[in-house]
């Protein structure tokens, strides 16, 4: 009798994580950005990736210096970008010759949980910031995030940013880009 009961248990159990589990809300949509805001600030490109789905598209244009570049990634390529772009934040901070403040702030517009909640629409900006502005990126960006697994994923995204270099007591452009 008690083997049946733990079975029952463990049966109800794994329906609700795979299954009834899946369901979300708003106050979890806000809690999965709370939690990529944490990461961003903490520098951690693997906190980030464990947030994407396993088959995340994410789709970006960045304008920086007067140029526009087109890219789509998956979760592997966007995981690596990420792993870069921290590295070249740690770079500038480098060659600046000083620990520069790391800000990272974001604002979510609008969040529409589908009819099934399955999936949540999320529409918001975000703005990176390095050392006093000397490192700015400000995105619009237009996100789906689905249940897996229990956890919050980004599934689609596609993202707007401008890249803005420069500030007080900062590096120019070109002395960024100099090896």
């Amino acid at each position: 009798m008690k083997q049946i009961a733990i079975a029952i248990v463990l049966c109800v159990g794994a329906w609700y994580f795979f299954v009834g589990g899946r369901k979300l809300d708003e106050p979890m949509v806000h809690d999965y950005y709370r939690k990529e805001a944490r990461a961003i600030s903490d520098r951690d490109a693997d906190k980030l990736c464990k947030q994407l789905a396993r088959n995340a598209v994410i789709e970006s244009k960045t304008t920086m210096m007067g140029r526009t570049e087109e890219a789509s990634h998956n979760r592997e390529e966007a995981c690596e970008a990420q792993r870069k772009t921290f590295e070249t934040l740690r770079m500038v901070g480098d060659r600046m010759g000083a620990v520069l403040s790391f800000d990272y702030d974001y604002h979510i517009d609008s969040v529409e949980v589908a009819p099934d909640r399955k999936s949540a629409v999320v529409k918001g900006t975000s703005v990176l910031q390095m050392g006093d502005s000397a490192f700015q990126v400000k995105t619009s960006f237009t996100q789906r995030l689905e249940r897996e697994l229990g956890q919050m994923r980004l599934v689609h995204a596609q993202e707007a940013s401008v890249v803005r270099l420069g500030g007080r007591g900062a590096m120019s452009q070109s002395e960024f880009f100099r090896k």
